[in-house]
């Protein structure tokens, strides 16, 4: 990732994405893209006016091809006209994770844990430049 996710203690608003679909190409589709809203970028919106944008990049690696990655930048205004559907935001943020999901030596997937220990997954998911959003319950 090119930017750290420091969301922890956030409160979370809204999450708002923008062109999107939900068929991953026959040629991608295997069990790591599995329920995920596909989608090229998203917003992350917070309480405290914060926007941060997050897409699908590459990342160096020395040696070797480019690996998947996402990168973090904040912005000043969410110009999405999509929300990603989270029935109980606004909500903090009680922790971030990031890792390499895909093994390629690159931070590709971060997990926003919520204080009701339900799971917002956002991973780069297939090139090119394409990333994935889902929501995970606590107790689904």
């Amino acid at each position: 990732m090119t930017e750290s996710f420091g969301f922890n203690r956030k409160c979370l608003v809204e999450i708002r994405v923008g062109k999107n679909h939900d068929k991953v190409h026959p040629a991608w589709q295997d069990d790591t893209n599995e329920g995920f809203l596909i989608c090229y970028d998203l917003t992350l919106v917070f309480d405290d006016q914060s926007i941060f944008l997050v897409q699908p990049c590459e990342v160096e690696i020395m040696g070797r091809y480019p690996g998947l990655g996402l990168s973090l930048k904040e912005i000043e205004a969410a110009d999405f006209p999509e929300i990603f559907e989270v029935c109980y935001l606004p909500m903090i943020v009680e922790e971030v994770v990031q890792t390499d999901y895909l093994g390629e030596g690159a931070k590709n997937q971060v997990e926003l844990v919520l204080v009701n220990g339900s799971k917002i997954i956002i991973r780069h998911v297939f090139p090119p430049m394409t990333m994935g959003i889902k929501l995970e319950r606590e107790n689904a």
